[in-house]
């Protein structure tokens, strides 16, 4: 599997989730005949996430042959100041995880920055021309923040794939629960759309390599359902073929089931 592939990378392998994510959603980008897709990091904080996702981004690209534009979502000073209980202030700090921007920008190669709230930036980013959205990291520990994140999935159909895969990085442990952080923020989020629809992959430890069934991320991946979307019927998985050429050799690309 591509998986295991790139976590042979030391880069790629500190997050298999977002390796998961990035190759489903550009195999669906490809067999739904796009050229580009889009690949999005909500809370960048440090930059060790989103360095990489540029790193799994290249590799997809070869791999698959379409083209990834990158893009990551901060404040780029830090958490803002929780609003109430729903976002865990005693987990939580004002401030905490800031960001060097002139580090992190002198490191990354092509990811494009969104500095700012959230609430801002995300209706910013949905009028200026980009790629549909395949996958979406979200880590902005908050659920306020996660809320106006979500809004991305109300985008016109053109500016998203018919299921775009999400890793939620804050779900499990700690004092989370369906009441606050994360989970809340899905849960309001689908009790207020009848049309989007963010959902677990049910069983997902089943449909990766042995060796991560006891890791936690397959308990993070989502996807958002788009169902009015008008390819969102377009066969997708019946079409990835089982083996596909690449540079003259013969390569697995269906990505779903673990062998």
């Amino acid at each position: 599997m591509h998986l295991e592939q790139l976590m042979r990378d030391p880069l790629c392998r500190r997050r298999p989730g977002y390796i998961w994510g990035v190759l489903q959603g550009a195999a669906l980008g490809k067999v739904l005949g796009l050229r580009r897709v889009s690949v999005i990091e909500f809370g960048v904080a440090t930059g060790g996430g989103l360095l990489s996702l540029e790193r799994i981004a290249k590799h997809a690209e070869e791999l698959i042959g379409i083209e990834i534009e990158l893009y990551g979502f901060d404040t780029g000073r830090g958490l803002p100041k929780p609003q109430d209980y729903r976002d865990c202030p005693n987990i939580w700090l004002d401030g905490q995880f800031p960001m060097d921007k002139e580090a992190l920008n002198a490191r990354l190669r092509c990811a494009s920055l969104q500095l700012g709230e959230v609430k801002d930036t995300v209706p910013a980013f949905l009028e200026k021309p980009h790629a549909p959205v395949a996958f979406v990291s979200i880590d902005l520990d908050y659920y306020s923040s996660t809320k106006e994140a979500l809004k991305l999935f109300e985008a016109p159909h053109d500016q998203l794939l018919p299921r775009v895969i999400c890793y939620f990085d804050d779900l499990i442990g700690l004092t989370y629960s369906e009441y606050n952080g994360e989970r809340l923020a899905i849960r309001e989020f689908n009790d207020e759309h009848a049309r989007q629809k963010i959902c677990p992959i049910y069983g997902m430890k089943h449909f990766v390599p042995f060796r991560h069934r006891k890791m936690s991320w397959p308990d993070l991946m989502y996807y958002t359902h788009l169902v009015d979307h008008p390819l969102y019927n377009q066969h997708d998985e019946l079409r990835k073929p089982m083996r596909m050429e690449i540079n003259g050799k013969n390569t697995d690309w269906r990505l779903t089931r673990a062998e």
